[in-house]
């Protein structure tokens, strides 16, 4: 059975054939890209894994629980699921295994109530939970006196938490404004520079209002852990119904103070309260010691000790936030039928736990105390780390866009945004792979940009900050983060995790074919060398 699916970019068929025309990576590639006439040399479409197979294994991750959060049984099934698979393509298979106390939460497991001081009762709409936030389950919920924030921003929260009276803070629930459209700077975040290329030529932009996936909140956790009763952070720019189980922070450490996010509504209620009313707030998450998760590193040997290395992650929120296992899967299924004598280069898939738990599993008393995620990998084996010639990582594929719109959260009829990220240092080499891959597929299933960026996100950043030539895909979904029990299946298309395929596989291809020197910039690579 296939995924349900939205309706793709809504194209007119003139609209679809100046899509399909030639366009440059850069000015030094002449390339043209989805044209149809040529292909990266050797490439055979048959051994990719069809749509329809793809959309039978995102059902299978779907089934498997759709929230598959570190060390807990559905991420385990996923774990095993992929190590049976590798091996029976005739990968080789090592474990890392990895301890920690896992940590789950459902939003019907939290609550929000106000009992105001002329004896009115209500009760706030929770729309998320913080994650790794202190859990009152088989204890009596947090309840403290409202105190609102004045103004955004950590040092908002440092100036109110410096400002009130030791015992009245410790006494509170401390209610702040968490707004997602705010400078950069405050954010913290690194900004995107100049593109190198985009398939098609004319890449769509994000519809409606701001995504929930740009949230933070650690920064504040930290300035009111251990001073305050309980802490609510509220979403204020955004629709409840497009923010709702946005699972952010992530990754963080356990924490004491019990956390949970409001809405617009539920701000504007607890600022007209503050100081003039007690709320409780209960946040029972599932705390189980002693939780197992397993890094898997799966090998198929070539002519070579040379290595052509992919990875992701297996653990996560939803099916399109950790289904790049299943695109290294599939890339792995086009190597395995190329025969042994024909592949120079030795393949290593990276399929590493902990992306969503690294502060659980770093902590040396309830955890592994060493790292997880792809750094864990290279440390884990350095000597495949030195045999490198060439990387990729896959996450968030196959999305389509949904948007914050009119108030509720809707799809926009295009393919979300994906981010393919390259090595600063081999970018324009990286890139002219890249473009010269996209030849040949569907540019309606594809919304892609090679992008600079000086900051190292994702799990292939720690392959990227070695100077690996490659790049990771990133999908940029507004749901990236959402932790909805019934999952997100109905916003992918197989079809846009096929062209995501497509694409990685001609480039392992020609991570396999060319050499070190072309990879990394050093020498020219011709159009003899893309398309034979």
């Amino acid at each position: 059975m296939s995924v349900p699916c939205v309706t793709t970019r809504n194209s007119s068929r003139r609209d679809l054939l100046k899509l399909a025309g030639a366009f440059a990576a850069f000015p030094s590639a002449l390339l043209t890209a989805a044209d149809g006439q040529r292909q990266i040399a050797g490439y055979d479409t048959a051994r990719v894994p069809s749509a329809d197979t793809l959309g039978k294994w995102l059902q299978q991750l779907h089934g498997f629980g759709p929230i598959r959060m570190t060390g807990t049984p559905q991420c385990r099934a996923f774990e095993e699921f992929l190590a049976t698979q590798f091996t029976s393509l005739g990968f080789s298979l090592e474990r890392d295994q990895f301890r920690l106390t896992s940590w789950e939460c459902r939003v019907t497991d939290c609550s929000i109530s106000v009992a105001e001081d002329g004896g009115a009762t209500r009760t706030v709409e929770v729309i998320a939970y913080y994650p790794f936030g202190g859990s009152t389950r088989g204890k009596a919920p947090a309840t403290g006196r409202v105190l609102c924030v004045p103004g955004t921003g950590v040092n908002a929260a440092k100036a109110l938490a410096d400002a009130t009276e030791v015992s009245a803070l410790a006494n509170s629930i401390v209610v702040m404004d968490m707004p997602l459209v705010r400078p950069a700077a405050a954010r913290g975040a690194t900004p995107a520079r100049a593109g190198l290329g985009r398939f098609p030529e004319k890449a769509t932009p994000r519809a409606g209002g701001a995504s929930p996936a740009g949230q933070g909140g650690r920064d504040i956790m930290e300035v009111f852990e251990n001073r305050c009763k309980g802490l609510i952070l509220c979403y204020t720019d955004v629709s409840n119904d497009t923010a709702r189980h946005n699972y952010l922070p992530f990754s963080d450490k356990h924490r004491t103070l019990p956390a949970i996010w409001a809405g617009a509504e539920g701000s504007a209620y607890l600022k007209s309260v503050s100081g003039k009313a007690t709320a409780t707030i209960r946040c029972d998450a599932t705390l189980t010691p002693d939780s197992r998760a397993d890094t898997l590193l799966a090998t198929l040997k070539g002519q070579s000790d040379e290595v052509v290395f992919l990875t992701t992650q297996t653990d996560g929120p939803n099916e399109c936030n950790e289904n790049g296992g299943l695109g290294v899967l599939a890339v792995a299924t086009y190597w395995s039928k190329i025969p042994a004598a024909q592949r120079r280069r030795t393949l290593v898939c990276s399929l590493p736990t902990g992306h969503y738990a690294s502060g659980a599993i770093l902590d040396k008393v309830t955890g592994s105390g060493r790292r997880a995620g792809t750094r864990g990998v290279i440390e884990k084996w350095p000597e495949v780390a030195k045999r490198i010639v060439g990387q990729l990582s896959l996450e968030q594929m196959g999305a389509m866009d949904w948007v914050d719109l009119n108030g509720t959260f809707a799809p926009s009829g295009n393919v979300a945004p994906e981010r393919w990220i390259p090595t600063t240092a081999t970018e324009e080499a990286s890139a002219k792979l890249f473009m010269a891959s996209t030849a040949g597929e569907d540019p309606r299933f594809s919304n892609a940009t090679v992008t600079r960026e000086a900051g190292s996100p994702g799990e292939g950043g720690s392959l990227r900050s070695l100077g690996l030539p490659g790049m990771g895909l990133m999908g940029q979904p507004a749901y990236f983060f959402r932790a909805d029990p019934k999952g997100v299946i109905d916003k992918l298309d197989p079809r846009v995790m096929h062209n995501q395929v497509a694409f990685a596989t001609k480039m392992t291809l020609l991570m396999d074919r060319l050499t070190p020197d072309q990879l990394h910039g050093k020498a020219p690579v011709t159009d003899s060398d893309l398309f034979g």
